[in-house]
């Protein structure tokens, strides 16, 4: 696995050039919960009330302090937010 610069992923989500392949959270409230559905990336916004349905939102903050990414050898980017938390990402042409 050879890593990949979390700034670099932002970018790239920001642009509208990657896709959630798969993401696993848990928390003590919600427990756990994992998708393997595809479907577009966004930072969450400011009025989160204007988020849609249909659309993984990843925090700003997720690519900032503990963390890490890596590009597997598929071509998708893994994204560790912490232990609890983390996505894997298909980036597109």
């Amino acid at each position: 696995m050879k890593t990949f610069r979390r700034d670099k992923l932002r970018r790239l989500i920001e642009a509208g050039k990657v896709v959630l392949d798969s993401a696993y959270h848990f928390d003590d409230m919600m427990g756990e919960s994992r998708t393997d559905k595809e479907m577009p990336v966004a930072i969450t916004p400011q009025d989160r009330l204007a988020r849609k349905e249909g659309i993984c939102y990843i925090f700003a903050s997720d690519f900032e302090g503990y963390g890490r990414a890596w590009l597997n050898p598929n071509g998708t980017v893994t994204l560790i937010v912490h232990s609890n938390c983390n996505y894997t990402f298909k980036i597109l042409p």
